[in-house]
């Protein structure tokens, strides 16, 4: 009775670490009655114990891990693919608190290491030492450890098989080094296998994740192509029905029909014109065909798909003006420059009440002015606005405004300033002719 007691209280250090691991890493807790919570960590420690005083080897390896794992997936809203790559996570990371504590009572205590597996290792101060340190290496790492678990990872089978294949494995892995170490063999090469198996997963995951991310850029490109060809199609129909109304008009003159009926006639052909739906395409007629005008429609539609009421106003004077003619360089830094500045618009006047947002493009003397303004909800510290890791949007968001500091530093064309009414925030780009200094605001 007294093992089975001391195998509760050391599964029950054990549980702690599991948990502080859960409350460390994942941001998503599921909500339940604190009883539920108490009957469910019960069971578990139960099932620890189980474990501990019923088998040995890799077999209590692999059913600790998976416990482990329903530990991770009760507690927290994961799939159970994170919950396997979790459970690996947790027990590689587990050699570094146990070798600690190994090392701790040898030259301490000066205890061999037969003594500490035959007398300390697997005891109750043993369990808690080595729990204490396990939420202690969490809490250091839990800033790479939050970023690979955040991973999007694919419910995809294949994925799952490989997971459970390369868990099996880490922890037959785990098993030898224990032994290893513990008759004085050479553990690197045990070491090197859990974390070449650990880094062929993750690679794996990587890979995964990214050809999803390139799958869903396409999809939204195909999506925008979509658009567009529909937005041609309508132009092709307006000006289809233009023709044939002024075909009308030019028979009515040749007529001579009366002319109160003609003009009634061209009136309530333009009332029709103005309260159809206009193409977007138009709205940026006199951006020039280098690229501006597609990202400036995809930024559009964007927009439109989040509900934000977009108003455009470009200058007749763009069509024939320097924009068209700018070098890779300075092209790139201004798409860049706009593109962090029309993100950050978006999503801020997606938040706001009004939803508005607005681009003005004017050619003035030598310069060309860009103008971006937009609702927004959230209170903006002007004082900070393009350091690192300040953005409106919240913590960790701010790299996109601090790209564009380093490119206005380095550019010798653009300049940027911003002002904030009480409703609007407006960021102004001014791009001076390549041939002279760029002024600054």
């Amino acid at each position: 009775m007294s093992e089975i007691f001391k195998g509760f209280l050391s599964s029950a250090a054990m549980f702690i670490s599991v948990y502080g691991f859960t409350k460390i890493i994942f941001s998503t807790q599921k909500n339940r009655k604190t009883i539920y919570n108490i009957i469910a960590a019960i069971i578990i420690i139960t099932l620890y114990t189980a474990v501990f005083l019923k088998f040995n080897g890799t077999v209590k390896t692999i059913l600790l891990c998976f416990l482990f794992m329903e530990t991770f997936k009760y507690f927290t809203n994961i799939s159970i693919s994170k919950a396997i790559v979790s459970s690996i996570l947790f027990y590689v990371l587990l050699i570094i608190p146990d070798v600690v504590t190994l090392l701790a009572t040898i030259h301490i205590f000066g205890l061999t290491k037969e003594q500490c597996y035959e007398t300390i290792a697997g005891g109750i101060i043993s369990n808690l030492s080595v729990s204490l340190l396990m939420i202690l290496v969490t809490y250091l790492l839990k800033k790479p450890l939050r970023k690979l678990i955040s991973i999007n990872i694919s419910s995809d089978k294949r994925i799952i098989i490989i997971s459970i294949i390369t868990f099996i494995f880490v922890a037959i892995f785990f098993y030898k080094f224990a032994i290893g170490y513990r008759l004085d063999e050479n553990v690197i090469l045990y070491i090197i296998a859990m974390i070449a198996f650990g880094a062929t997963l993750f690679s794996l995951l990587k890979q995964k994740v990214d050809n999803e991310i390139i799958a869903k850029k396409y999809d939204e490109l195909l999506n925008l192509m979509k658009n567009y060809e529909s937005d041609i199609e309508e132009q092709r129909t307006l000006i289809h029905e233009t023709r044939n109304e002024l075909s009308t008009i030019r028979c009515k003159i040749k007529d001579k029909e009366n002319e109160d009926k003609i003009i009634k006639y061209i009136d309530s052909v333009m009332g029709d014109k103005v309260s159809s739906n206009m193409s977007k395409l138009s709205k940026f007629a006199y951006l020039p065909s280098n690229g501006l005008k597609g990202f400036f429609y995809y930024k559009f539609t964007e927009a439109e798909r989040k509900g934000i009421n977009v108003s455009i106003n470009i200058s007749k004077q763009i069509e024939n003006s320097f924009l068209g003619k700018l070098d890779t360089k300075n092209f790139k830094d201004l798409t860049r420059i706009i593109g962090v500045y029309v993100d950050n618009a978006i999503e801020a006047s997606s938040t706001s009440i009004e939803k508005k947002l607005g681009i003005e493009i004017y050619l003035i003397k030598d310069s060309i002015d860009i103008i971006i303004s937009n609702t927004y909800a959230n209170t903006i510290d002007e004082e900070k606005m393009g350091h690192e890791r300040y953005s409106t949007k919240g913590k960790n968001r701010g790299h996109g405004l601090l790209l564009v500091k380093r490119i206005l530093n380095d550019n010798k064309m653009i300049s940027s300033k911003n002002e904030r009414t009480d409703k609007l925030y407006i960021q102004k780009i001014k791009i001076s002719n390549n041939k002279k200094e760029k002024d600054q605001y």
